[in-house]
């Protein structure tokens, strides 16, 4: 079965990463086009808006909270599968050397591309009220790379750790 899975390569990972994208786009365009976000009887919030006075956390305040959920979880979806194959290319080229030949294993790529997800709805998040920067949007990235560079280790020296123990 290994041998198998082998052969297939890339394959597999992009017909996942086609299928997250497409579902995060579709739910996207559901979401966008056919959900109200804000009670459309707010005749305050629509004043507001068209004299310029309205400020993005009153707007926010007064949203929906389910469709902002699934807008985010939509952001969420097809970002993870837009990151899955470039990082599937990353973790293999960044095997170790005697691993190179071998296909990267899937729940590490899984996540990193998961981690890009969620960036891109805190991002998306942060816009929406109006305080995304640069340092902030860098800041969030570093911390999730750092989070998954303690991930990596962890599970380095759990495999090191395994292999070095005495067998009962």
């Amino acid at each position: 079965m290994h041998r198998f899975v082998r052969r297939l390569g890339v394959l597999p990972v992009m017909l996942l990463a086609a299928g997250l994208f497409v579902l995060g786009v579709l739910a996207l365009d559901r979401v966008v086009n056919t959900m109200w976000l804000f009670d459309v009887t707010r005749v305050d919030l629509a004043r507001a808006v068209v004299l310029g006075r309205a400020d993005a956390p009153a707007l926010l305040a007064a949203a929906n909270g389910e469709v902002l959920w699934a807008f985010l979880a939509s952001i969420i979806v097809a970002a993870t599968g837009v990151a899955l194959v470039p990082l599937y290319y990353l973790n293999k080229r960044f095997n170790p050397p005697g691993l190179r030949d071998q296909p990267p294993l899937f729940f590490p790529v899984l996540r990193q591309s998961l981690f890009v997800g969620l960036w891109a709805a805190f991002c998306a998040w942060l816009q929406m009220n109006r305080t995304l920067g640069l340092a902030v949007a860098l800041l969030a990235a570093a911390v999730l790379i750092l989070f998954e560079m303690v991930l990596q280790i962890r599970e380095r020296a759990a495999s090191v750790t395994e292999r070095g123990a005495p067998q009962a």
